[in-house]
């Protein structure tokens, strides 16, 4: 669709191979370092309570427990259909703009950049709220 010689394709593939197994290893990362600062909370806010033993076999220690560890889940789960939502909306737009502007597809039409950033950013901005607003209530309403 670019036009663009067969040799750029194949860097370009070679890059975006190199691009994903990067973003790979840096999940594993993540999901590591993740858990190591979770443990590290644990044992800071049991520090800080001065507490020397916790029975999770106690219903509200274990209701916490329960609750504390879906946190990261649920927070992962809205963002990432966050992405889906704003990723819908752009083919949308994208397959709209290939249907409504005569010589898009051939190249011998401009597509209209400024919508799809509009529409990136706006969806960023909106979508990401929900997920900003569970960061900022779940430890007040712990502590409640």
């Amino acid at each position: 669709m670019a036009h663009f010689p067969e040799q750029v394709r194949d860097k370009t593939d070679a890059l975006d191979a190199a691009g994903n197994t990067t973003a790979a290893i840096g999940k594993g990362f993540a999901i590591g370092s993740a858990a190591l600062v979770s443990l590290a909370l644990f044992g800071a806010f049991i520090t800080r309570v001065n507490e020397t033993e916790v029975n999770v076999l106690q219903p509200i220690s274990f209701a916490a427990l329960f609750v504390g560890a879906m946190l990261p889940y649920w927070f992962t789960a809205m963002t990432m259909k966050s992405v889906g939502v704003a990723a819908k909306a752009m083919v949308e737009e994208v397959r709209r703009q290939f249907e409504e502007i005569e010589g898009l597809r051939e190249g011998r039409a401009e597509a209209q950049h400024d919508r799809c950033i509009k529409i990136s950013t706006d969806a960023s901005l909106r979508e990401m709220i929900p997920p900003g607003l569970l960061v900022i209530f779940s430890p007040i309403l712990t502590g409640i």
